[in-house]
């Protein structure tokens, strides 16, 4: 029994539904955040990977200079994402 299937038992069906269409909003903008189509399909926002090979360096270097507010970073739950344009700005 998935969690969704538990909590369908506990509360009114209606109500999982309207849960499902707002976790779905919120999940695409976020997604729209991080892929804008203003950038020509480039993403505004980049994994530490994708900023490391940008730049030349590790992931844990992008750390780093996010630590030291050389980058501008995005926290997404657990997951870090650097801009786009500090990157681009360092190269």
């Amino acid at each position: 029994m998935t969690a969704r299937d538990r909590f369908a038992v506990i509360v009114n069906a209606e109500l999982v539904e309207l849960l499902d269409a707002y976790v779905d909003e919120r999940v695409a903008t976020a997604i729209a955040e991080l892929t804008p189509a203003a950038t020509n399909g480039a993403p505004e926002w980049l994994t530490l990977e994708q900023a490391g090979e940008r730049l030349g360096c590790s992931a844990d270097a992008v750390r780093m200079r996010v630590k030291r507010g050389r980058l501008e970073a995005r926290h997404q739950g657990c997951r870090v994402y650097v801009s786009r344009a500090s990157v681009d700005g360092l190269r």
